[in-house]
Protein backbone atom coordinates (compact mmCIF):
# COMPACT_ATOMS: atom_id res chain seq x y z
CA UNK A 1 0.00 0.00 0.00
CA UNK A 2 1.38 3.09 -0.59
CA UNK A 3 1.04 5.85 1.89
CA UNK A 4 0.36 9.45 0.91
CA UNK A 5 2.03 12.17 2.75
CA UNK A 6 0.51 12.95 6.47
CA UNK A 7 -1.37 15.99 7.23
CA UNK A 8 -1.42 18.12 10.03
CA UNK A 9 -3.96 17.86 12.82
CA UNK A 10 -5.86 21.81 12.55
CA UNK A 11 -4.70 23.55 15.61
CA UNK A 12 -9.19 24.23 16.45
CA UNK A 13 -8.95 20.04 17.19
CA UNK A 14 -6.08 20.47 19.54
CA UNK A 15 -7.76 21.59 22.55
CA UNK A 16 -9.55 18.51 22.52
CA UNK A 17 -6.92 16.40 22.35
CA UNK A 18 -5.08 17.55 25.41
CA UNK A 19 -8.21 17.58 27.55
CA UNK A 20 -9.39 14.05 26.42
CA UNK A 21 -8.03 10.82 27.79
CA UNK A 22 -9.97 7.97 26.28
CA UNK A 23 -10.23 7.77 21.91
CA UNK A 24 -11.05 4.83 19.89
CA UNK A 25 -8.93 3.09 17.63
CA UNK A 26 -10.52 0.99 14.87
CA UNK A 27 -8.25 -1.33 12.40
CA UNK A 28 -9.14 -3.62 9.88
CA UNK A 29 -9.02 -7.06 11.50
CA UNK A 30 -6.43 -9.94 10.54
CA UNK A 31 -8.71 -12.69 10.36
CA UNK A 32 -11.43 -11.42 8.12
CA UNK A 33 -10.72 -7.74 7.78
CA UNK A 34 -13.86 -6.60 9.43
CA UNK A 35 -13.49 -3.45 11.18
CA UNK A 36 -12.43 -3.65 14.80
CA UNK A 37 -12.89 -1.00 17.55
CA UNK A 38 -10.94 -0.53 21.12
CA UNK A 39 -11.26 1.97 23.58
CA UNK A 40 -7.48 3.29 24.39
CA UNK A 41 -5.55 5.87 26.37
CA UNK A 42 -3.67 8.13 24.04
CA UNK A 43 -0.99 10.84 24.33
CA UNK A 44 -1.16 14.08 21.98
CA UNK A 45 2.28 15.67 22.01
CA UNK A 46 1.17 18.81 20.04
CA UNK A 47 1.90 16.81 16.50
CA UNK A 48 1.22 12.91 16.83
CA UNK A 49 -1.20 10.86 18.54
CA UNK A 50 0.32 7.68 20.20
CA UNK A 51 -0.52 4.79 21.88
CA UNK A 52 1.07 2.63 24.27
CA UNK A 53 0.02 -1.41 23.50
CA UNK A 54 1.12 -5.00 24.01
CA UNK A 55 2.33 -7.18 21.27
CA UNK A 56 -0.84 -9.97 22.49
CA UNK A 57 -3.02 -7.20 21.77
CA UNK A 58 -5.71 -7.44 18.77
CA UNK A 59 -4.75 -3.73 17.87
CA UNK A 60 -1.16 -5.08 17.62
CA UNK A 61 -2.04 -7.76 15.18
CA UNK A 62 -4.18 -6.42 12.79
CA UNK A 63 -1.72 -3.45 12.52
CA UNK A 64 0.72 -5.68 11.91
CA UNK A 65 -1.17 -7.08 9.16
CA UNK A 66 -2.87 -3.67 7.78
CA UNK A 67 -1.31 -0.26 8.90
CA UNK A 68 -4.90 1.34 7.83
CA UNK A 69 -6.61 3.17 11.10
CA UNK A 70 -9.17 5.80 12.38
CA UNK A 71 -8.84 7.11 15.91
CA UNK A 72 -11.72 9.34 17.01
CA UNK A 73 -12.01 11.67 20.42
CA UNK A 74 -15.64 13.01 21.64
CA UNK A 75 -15.81 15.61 24.31
CA UNK A 76 -16.92 14.97 27.00
CA UNK A 77 -18.96 18.10 27.17
CA UNK A 78 -20.44 18.25 23.78
CA UNK A 79 -21.00 15.32 21.80
CA UNK A 80 -21.33 17.23 18.83
CA UNK A 81 -17.67 18.34 19.10
CA UNK A 82 -15.29 14.99 17.99
CA UNK A 83 -12.18 14.46 15.79
CA UNK A 84 -11.76 11.80 13.49
CA UNK A 85 -8.50 10.98 12.34
CA UNK A 86 -8.09 8.27 9.05
CA UNK A 87 -4.55 7.18 8.02
CA UNK A 88 -1.91 4.61 8.89
CA UNK A 89 0.05 3.21 12.11
CA UNK A 90 3.75 3.01 12.81
CA UNK A 91 4.63 0.48 15.56
CA UNK A 92 8.52 1.19 17.65
CA UNK A 93 9.26 -1.19 20.55
CA UNK A 94 9.18 0.17 24.24
CA UNK A 95 11.37 -2.27 25.95
CA UNK A 96 11.89 -0.15 28.60
CA UNK A 97 8.55 1.12 28.71
CA UNK A 98 9.30 4.40 29.27
CA UNK A 99 6.32 5.52 26.66
CA UNK A 100 3.65 3.55 28.63
CA UNK A 101 4.84 4.95 31.72
CA UNK A 102 4.52 8.68 30.75
CA UNK A 103 1.21 7.79 28.77
CA UNK A 104 -0.14 6.26 32.28
CA UNK A 105 1.26 9.29 34.45
CA UNK A 106 -0.68 11.76 31.72
CA UNK A 107 -3.76 9.59 31.88
CA UNK A 108 -3.98 9.20 35.53
CA UNK A 109 -3.13 13.02 36.97
CA UNK A 110 0.59 12.01 38.11
CA UNK A 111 0.27 8.75 39.17
CA UNK A 112 2.65 5.49 38.49
CA UNK A 113 1.92 2.53 37.07
CA UNK A 114 1.60 -0.26 39.72
CA UNK A 115 4.95 -2.08 39.04
CA UNK A 116 2.55 -5.88 38.00
CA UNK A 117 0.66 -3.73 34.91
CA UNK A 118 1.67 -6.17 32.83
CA UNK A 119 1.87 -9.72 32.84
CA UNK A 120 5.54 -11.44 32.98
CA UNK A 121 6.94 -11.28 29.73
CA UNK A 122 5.12 -9.12 28.06
CA UNK A 123 6.01 -6.53 25.47
CA UNK A 124 4.87 -3.10 24.98
CA UNK A 125 5.00 -0.86 21.88
CA UNK A 126 3.76 2.13 20.52
CA UNK A 127 1.58 2.51 17.99
CA UNK A 128 1.91 6.24 16.19
CA UNK A 129 -0.98 7.71 14.37
CA UNK A 130 0.13 9.12 10.88
CA UNK A 131 -3.05 11.02 10.10
CA UNK A 132 -4.12 11.18 5.68
CA UNK A 133 -7.53 12.96 6.32
CA UNK A 134 -8.72 14.54 9.35
CA UNK A 135 -12.26 15.49 10.14
CA UNK A 136 -13.51 17.84 12.90
CA UNK A 137 -17.20 19.41 11.56
CA UNK A 138 -18.78 22.11 12.97
CA UNK A 139 -22.10 20.05 13.33
CA UNK A 140 -25.14 21.52 13.16
CA UNK A 141 -24.10 25.20 12.24
CA UNK A 142 -22.77 25.05 16.02
CA UNK A 143 -26.26 25.47 17.30
CA UNK A 144 -25.64 23.09 19.84
CA UNK A 145 -22.29 24.75 21.14
CA UNK A 146 -24.69 27.08 21.68
CA UNK A 147 -26.85 24.87 24.14
CA UNK A 148 -24.02 23.61 25.74
CA UNK A 149 -22.47 26.49 26.80
CA UNK A 150 -25.82 28.28 27.95
CA UNK A 151 -26.00 24.90 30.22
CA UNK A 152 -22.60 25.75 31.89
CA UNK A 153 -23.99 28.83 33.38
Amino acid sequence: MQKIPDVLIPEASHELLKKSIIGTITTIRHKDQLLSSHPVGFVWDGELIRISSLKNRMKYKNIMSDSRVSFCVVSGVNVMHYLEVRGYASVEDDPDRVFARRQFVENSGGDEPPADMDPPGAERVIITIHPQQVSSPTLYGGRFDKMQESKKR
